[in-house]
């Protein structure tokens, strides 16, 4: 199971942090930077975490598994749609 796609680091953040992020901006003079740093970002596993998970164990459960998690992970990237 190799994946040809390159990996990008890939944060994602609630509603509620997003509109707390546009009010700082908004009503404050902080850097788009200073105001990402101030959220903790939903970060999503590469290919070798997800693999890692279920790392000695074998048969359809892993393989299921590891194909599952990386197929809802590259949806909520947005790949083929």
């Amino acid at each position: 199971m190799t994946n040809n796609k390159q990996q990008t680091a890939v944060k994602l953040y609630t509603e509620e942090q997003v509109k707390k992020m546009l009010d700082l901006a908004r009503f404050t003079y902080n850097s788009e930077d200073k105001i990402l740093l101030s959220q903790k970002p939903i970060l999503l596993p590469s290919d070798e975490e997800i693999e890692k998970i279920y790392e000695g164990r074998i048969g359809v459960i892993r393989y299921a598994f590891i194909r599952g998690a990386k197929w809802m992970r590259d949806k909520i990237q947005g790949g083929e749609q």
